[in-house]
């Protein structure tokens, strides 16, 4: 389904009943797919949103994404959420649709009812931490794609490029790769190498919530996964558990950047059981 918004089109589709929950994927440059088959028995308890942001997957890909930010995802989300007729929704954010999360948190903590933040973080400024886990775990092409990709990032434009890449970090991503898996995710991506290299170039370099985490006052569930690469919890989990006054922290062995997939009868339980203690 398509929802106008701001003049756009934005592609959504709904799975399950219950409490609305919105979700807002990660990349950026990646779409709603890679939740789907890991977060639908979810279903039984809520109504899960997926939908793609603006510039990503099936949604409008504006030619210029020049004066697109965090706070213009996390105003769309918001224009989505009453479009649909809701007047308070569940969000969940997972990579970079947490930081965009935080952002609608701030901007809009009064029609949350909950907030999941999954494998994000308040800052992404340690770059040296993740260059230095790249070169712990990945192979020397997988290293050189990571530090290319963070110093110029404005060079994967190209949608063939930016999937090009991404297969070539896929396995950072996680405890425990399997081929299958990525394959998976591949084949039903969109990608969108505009929006990698804008919302990594222009949006990420100058997030930073840690000082203003303690306005938010939505009860907020932080999930992450021991072994993630990118956003290891020290630097992202931990540090949301600390500023966030109404957190509850979960981290999960075993596991990477998805959680949802290396441990998920895990992960689908603590979720369900959050949203189970949550106040109507």
């Amino acid at each position: 389904m398509q929802a106008q918004i701001n003049g756009n089109e934005i592609f959504y589709t709904i799975h399950g009943q219950g409490r609305p929950m919105l979700l807002m994927h990660g990349g950026s440059g990646l779409d709603h797919t890679y939740f789907r088959t890991w977060l639908d028995s979810l279903g039984d308890r809520v109504e899960l949103i997926y939908y793609d942001l603006l510039g990503h997957g099936r949604s409008t890909r504006p030619e210029n994404y020049e004066g697109i930010g965090l706070d213009t995802w996390a105003d769309e989300a918001d224009a989505l959420r009453a479009s649909l007729g809701y007047d308070r929704i569940i969000l969940f954010g997972h990579s970079f649709g947490g930081f965009i999360a935080q952002e609608y948190a701030l901007r809009h903590g009064d029609h949350l009812a909950g907030l999941i933040l999954c494998d994000t973080a308040p800052a992404l400024n340690y770059p040296e931490v993740i260059i230095g886990n790249a070169q712990s775990r990945g192979t020397p092409e997988q290293v050189q794609t990571v530090v290319g990709g963070l110093s110029n990032p404005s060079a994967l434009s190209d949608d063939a490029l930016w999937r090009q890449t991404w297969r070539t970090i896929l396995p950072l991503y996680f405890h425990k790769y399997d081929p299958e898996e990525g394959d998976a995710m591949d084949e039903k991506t969109s990608y969108s190498g505009k929006a990698f290299s804008h919302g990594f170039d222009k949006c990420l370099p100058t997030f930073n919530v840690l000082d203003r985490l303690g306005e938010i006052a939505t009860p907020t569930l932080i999930l992450g996964g021991q072994d993630d690469w990118i956003t290891p919890p020290a630097y992202s989990a931990e540090r949301l558990h600390t500023g966030l006054p109404h957190s509850k922290l979960v981290i999960f062995e075993n596991s990477g950047h998805f959680p949802f997939i290396e441990a998920n009868d895990k992960f689908l339980a603590a979720v369900s059981d959050w949203i189970a203690s949550l106040p109507y």
